[in-house]
């Protein structure tokens, strides 16, 4: 029987390994009637092999923006401008039509935030399963319609339900049947949208559970994107916390959770309550994040921010800065501690 590591062994195996997926000085902008919005403005990061890699941050920050540019599915006023996206060496975005075709879906997968977008009311889910199935293997219809079954089953969907139409199953029964379909090829990466929000608490830890122990089952990395930055602490291995199209930290999830090193980090970890211990004041972040189109000088977060450095923060951008053991962060507050590191 295989040795089960500890997460911090786990770690610092993902660490010596290489990159499953590289995403390295990704830009992407959308092109409106009042200008061009810099969605995602050159970030890079890496998801190893049986990783899970968090994305958090405000709506609108590029978090979703990230996961349409990485499968490829963003579609015009949306266009990727700059960097590159790696799968395995391959890059993604020099792909053609029939290449991504066979890439998508057989080594990554993605699972929205809203189940019934994903599913066709119109088609049995088992119907959907299997097409996506034969669509990528010359499996039987038949041999298709166990393993859909299999799937189900997986996921904790009774198999009978096979020949159910999505409006005949609950939110919690649809985002698991979405998925079965991520799981039906074995992919290596499955990016995950913001996968529970639309369900309540009860229903998104079970499925959280499910998706977890899938993982560990199967073995493939995730990219988890969320609002919800406590559930992304308790279910990622590393996390990167994004503001206003950029990366500004990334470390692992315990480090975001014991010392996170960005005030914007700062704010969002004090903006969540505590199941226990004595009632706190929270605190929550003033102001509204930047518009895009015309995003302040220096750096994107110093409008919101109590500690900015007057006459720096303002004018200069700042760099992404190692702090720690596979801990990065971008403040000038920072600049100091490093070089004296």
């Amino acid at each position: 029987m295989a040795a089960v590591l500890s997460k911090d062994e786990a770690a610092a195996a993902q660490a010596d390994s290489a990159p499953l997926l590289s995403v390295q000085n990704l830009e992407v902008e959308y092109h409106t009637p009042r200008g061009r919005v810099r969605a995602v403005d050159d970030v890079s990061f890496e998801i190893h092999p049986n990783e899970v890699f968090g994305l958090a941050g405000e709506s609108g920050c590029g978090k979703s923006t990230i996961a349409h540019a990485i499968t490829r599915i963003l579609r015009p006023p949306a266009y990727i401008v700059g960097g590159r996206i790696l799968f395995q060496g391959m890059d993604i975005l020099q792909m053609n039509e029939a290449n991504l075709r066979g890439f998508r879906w057989e080594h990554m997968s993605i699972v929205f935030q809203s189940a019934m977008n994903a599913l066709n009311p119109v088609i049995t889910v088992g119907t959907q399963i299997i097409d996506a199935i034969q669509a990528h293997t010359d499996m039987s219809r038949s041999d298709a319609r166990q393993r859909a079954k299999e799937l189900l089953n997986t996921v904790g969907i009774d198999p009978a339900r096979i020949d159910s139409y999505p409006h005949q199953l609950s939110g919690g029964m649809r985002q698991r049947a979405v998925i079965a379909i991520a799981l039906a090829l074995n992919q290596e990466l499955i990016v995950m949208d913001e996968p529970t929000t639309a369900l309540d608490v009860v229903v998104q830890k079970q499925i959280m559970q499910e998706i977890r122990q899938l993982k560990n089952q199967f073995g493939f990395s995730i990219l988890f994107i969320t609002h919800d930055l406590s559930l992304l602490v308790e279910f990622s291995d590393r996390i990167g916390i994004m503001y206003a199209g950029e990366l500004v930290e990334v470390a692992p999830s315990k480090q975001i959770f014991t010392d996170p090193q960005h005030p914007y980090t700062i704010r969002l970890m004090n903006s969540f309550p505590t199941v226990s211990g004595p009632r706190q004041r929270l605190q929550g972040i003033p102001g509204s994040p930047p518009d895009l189109i015309t995003p302040p000088p220096g750096c994107r977060f110093h409008p919101r921010c109590d500690v900015a450095i007057a006459g720096r923060c303002q004018e200069v951008p700042p760099s992404l800065l190692n702090v720690g053991d596979r801990h990065f962060a971008a403040c000038h507050l920072l600049d100091e501690k490093v070089s004296h590191g």
